[in-house]
C-alpha cells in the first residue's frame, strides 16, 4: 500500500537523526511528517490531540525559533504540500484506518 511506504519512509528518515540536531531531522523530512500527521488529524479527529502531541515529540526539545526557522524553508513548504497532495490522493476511507492504526500503535 502506498500509504503504509509513506508511513514507513518518514521513521525511516526519522531515527537515525533523533540524535545529531536540536531539531532532530531534515527540513524536508520534518516538512513530510508534519503534513502526514495534520491530514490524519483532519481525516482522523478523533485522534487529532495525539497526532499534535507526536508533533511536540517529532521536535524534541528543539528552540520554538529553531523549528519555526525550518517550517519557513522552501524544502519544508515544498515536502510539507507534495505529501499532503498526495494523502489526498489516496482513498479516505484507507488513509483513516492507517492513521487510526499508526496512533494506536498498530
Amino acid at each position: 500500500m502506498k500509504i503504509d511506504r509513506i508511513f514507513c519512509l518518514g521513521a525511516a528518515l526519522v531515527v537515525p537523526q533523533l540524535v545529531l540536531a536540536k531539531l532532530p531531522l531534515p527540513n524536508d523530512a520534518f516538512g513530510k511528517i508534519e503534513s502526514t500527521l495534520d491530514f490524519c488529524a483532519q481525516i482522523d479527529s478523533r485522534g487529532a490531540a495525539r497526532y499534535q502531541e507526536q508533533k511536540k515529540v517529532l521536535v524534541g526539545d528543539a528552540p520554538e525559533k529553531e523549528v519555526a526557522a525550518a517550517r519557513a524553508t522552501t524544502e519544508y513548504k515544498e515536502a510539507y504540500a507534495a505529501i499532503g497532495e498526495e494523502l489526498g490522493k489516496l482513498p479516505k476511507d484507507k488513509v483513516a484506518k492507517t492513521c487510526a492504526a499508526s496512533r494506536e500503535g498498530k
